[in-house]
């Protein structure tokens, strides 16, 4: 399974994928929303199943989405 994470970092949250640092979004509500897209894109074209885990509040990554 492919993860995508999104994790808090300089001011905004850095999106993590396959361990490497990918994008940085400014707000986390869109980091979401883009991420959740791109998941449900990967797992639909390149049938790869997709996850979506984000920092909460306390530091912790949990699932926020999953496709595939």
């Amino acid at each position: 399974m492919s993860r995508f994470e999104l994790v808090a970092r300089g001011g905004g949250w850095q999106l993590i994928d396959a361990g490497k640092l990918s994008f940085w979004f400014p707000e986390r509500e869109k980091a979401l929303e883009t991420v959740t897209m791109m998941a449900d894109a990967r797992s639909l074209l390149h049938r790869i199943p997709t996850a979506v885990l984000a920092e909460n509040d306390l530091g912790e990554m949990e699932l926020v989405a999953s496709f595939g």
